[in-house]
């Protein structure tokens, strides 16, 4: 394998581009800017992955047995198998989504890839869209223009309008993704990812829920950007016969074997060697499915066999040029003029580095320059979410008239002394609730879409999570204001402005700390199991906040635990270090004169 393997397939691909006499002008085209000393060759071998069913588990699976294959520049190529065949776990596995349980090599233009390395030279697009649903698709990409891209102004504006009009997104430049068909969602993922020109991408099913005009078109645009230059793997569950013949290379996994690596015009001769004739107008992708299924026989130990388990090219054929329609045609001169960028790129070196480096460079922009992008996304976002902003500050004014209404005039008065000991309290766990159970229900929608972005190198976690905090700030504090305004007027509490300020001080701290603890509830569960197990994490807070149970009152063991609380330190400074000892007396004084 190594340097002479390369060598070998890029005289292989550049024979296949330029040696057809009845190629196309459009495939001619593609050929004058296609840069292989700049493309990603892709190389694994006995690749070999264990999971647990559970985390728990002591027994592990194995998903996949010692596959190997090769994956070509200029060449679409898509991984095909049945459901649960391994096809989606390889694909994870090669994009260095999954890193853990993996055994084998994985070579990246004949060297070790390093990860960091090839994950800043490569787009992962997962098979759900994961968009931002408030956000236009010229906003969108704006976004990612800012955050990919070190060009001008001019230039980034440049390249979104010829990739908008690549994808035939340009007639919704102004439409909300929330509100665009799925091949329009699907198109524009890709778009998103293809702003810095990645010379490897990779497709988890794109045409997954797709008609069929449009998953051709969508297949057709993934071919013509393989013949641009760069390396596209994608996994597909059963493609037509029409996607298939678009198809260059099909890989196809079965029980977490490979079973044919090839051409998708090999595939038929393949199985006839093994006996399996396919029958005359059947598409060979269902008959091959079938045979993996098993009905007509246990074959896939002999497949597995013949192909080698991956590491057999006999059945590779680059020579082999597909007639190009007029469909074709044209979106291969739009992806022609689109991304004249792959030949600036200086030609790829995969450095297998050691010890300390500058993590920033994984990035394109600055810390600074991601907060300041994500800030602005997250306004937009919040501004156009009236629901949950109208709704956080409804629920805030009606639950205040409530409490003012119940607790009206007991500030002052000695008599009520007990009654406004407990609404100090609830206002402080009322707003402890309500931040948390605001961010346990929002921030799981929101995680899928941290999840690529943040995988495909767009920013920084703490980018992301800085920019969140400041943009929801002035919405939790105009609510948690609200709310304290009139609970504080109608329930006639002291009006001393350093009182006042104080109080709304703690409230928006406990609400702060609360919505943190709603964060990692809502990172490590979905929604439904965050509404149920999330109170088990902030009821201990409540319990040993001192209002319950005091602390000297407390057995010995467990007063270590008051500490932990930070609603307890909260409720400490709205009542007053000392309000127990000051309402002990007013009490005494008050049954006194009865």
């Amino acid at each position: 394998m190594g340097t002479k393997v390369l060598i070998e397939m890029q005289q292989q691909l550049r024979h296949a581009v330029r040696s057809s006499d009845n190629a196309s002008t459009t495939t001619k085209k593609l050929d004058d800017i296609m840069d292989i000393d700049n493309s990603i060759f892709l190389l694994f071998e006995d690749i070999t992955y264990y999971a647990r069913p559970w985390i728990f588990s002591r027994r592990k699976t194995e998903l996949l047995k010692n596959v190997s294959g090769e994956f070509r520049a200029g060449e679409l190529t898509a991984i095909m198998g049945l459901s649960g065949a391994g096809k989606s776990t390889l694909m994870d596995i090669l994009a260095g989504f999954t890193t853990a349980g993996v055994t084998g090599n994985i070579m990246v233009n004949s060297k070790t890839r390093n990860l960091n390395e090839f994950r800043r030279l490569s787009a992962y697009i997962m098979q759900n869209d994961n968009l931002q649903p408030l956000l236009t698709v010229q906003e969108a990409m704006n976004v990612a223009a800012e955050l990919k891209l070190t060009t001008s102004h001019r230039q980034k504006k440049q390249k979104i309008d010829q990739i908008l009009m690549t994808m035939s997104l340009d007639t919704c430049r102004y439409t909300l993704t929330g509100q665009l068909s799925g091949g329009e969602r699907k198109r524009l993922a890709i778009a998103l990812e293809l702003i810095n020109s990645p010379p490897i991408l990779f497709l988890d099913e794109p045409t997954s829920g797709l008609d069929s005009v449009t998953s051709k078109y969508c297949i057709t645009l993934l071919k013509q950007l393989a013949k641009a230059g760069q390396t596209v793997i994608c996994s597909i569950h059963q493609p037509s016969a029409s996607l298939l013949n678009m198809v260059d290379h099909l890989y196809v996994v079965a029980d977490g074997n490979c079973v044919y690596s090839g051409s998708t015009q090999n595939v038929v001769p393949y199985l006839s060697s093994l006996g399996l004739h396919c029958p005359t107008h059947y598409n060979p992708a269902d008959y091959l499915l079938e045979i993996c299924n098993g009905d007509y026989g246990k074959y896939v130990p002999e497949m597995v066999n013949a192909i080698e388990n991956g590491k057999n090219r006999a059945w590779r054929s680059s020579s082999n040029v597909t007639t190009v329609n007029h469909q074709e045609e044209v979106i291969a001169l739009n992806v022609t003029a689109s991304f004249q960028a792959l030949r600036q790129r200086p030609p790829l070196e995969m450095r297998h580095t050691s010890g300390r480096r500058n993590r920033s460079a994984d990035y394109a922009t600055s810390f600074w320059k991601q907060l300041v992008i994500l800030l602005k996304r997250n306004a937009i976002r919040l501004s156009r979410d009236k629901v949950l902003t109208f709704t956080r500050l409804s629920m805030h004014f009606v639950i205040a008239l409530l409490v003012g209404v119940i607790y009206f005039k007991v500030g002052q008065d000695a008599v009520y002394v007990l009654d406004n000991f407990n609404l100090l309290f609830f206002n402080i766990m009322f707003l402890m609730f309500s931040a948390f159970s605001a961010t346990v229900t929002t921030f799981p929608s929101e995680l899928p879409v941290i999840m690529r972005e943040h995988f495909n190198r767009w920013y920084k976690l703490h980018s992301f999570y800085l920019a969140n905090k400041l943009a929801d700030i002035p919405i939790q504090f105009i609510a948690i204001s609200l709310y304290i305004l009139i609970v504080y007027y109608m329930s006639d509490q002291l009006l001393e402005l350093q009182r006042f300020c104080l109080y709304t001080l703690m409230c928006f701290a406990v609400s702060m700390v609360a919505q943190m603890f709603g964060l990692l509830v809502g990172t490590g569960m979905k929604i439904q199991h965050g509404m149920i197990f999330g109170p088990f994490v902030i009821l201990p807070f409540l319990i040993f906040s001192g209002f319950f149970v005091q602390f000297r009152d407390a057995h010995p063991y467990l007063r270590w635990l008051f500490h932990l609380s930070f609603l307890k330190y909260g409720f400490e400074v709205t009542t007053g270090q000392n309000f127990l000892v000051r309402m002990s007396i007013a009490t005494s004084l008050y049954q006194r004169h009865c």
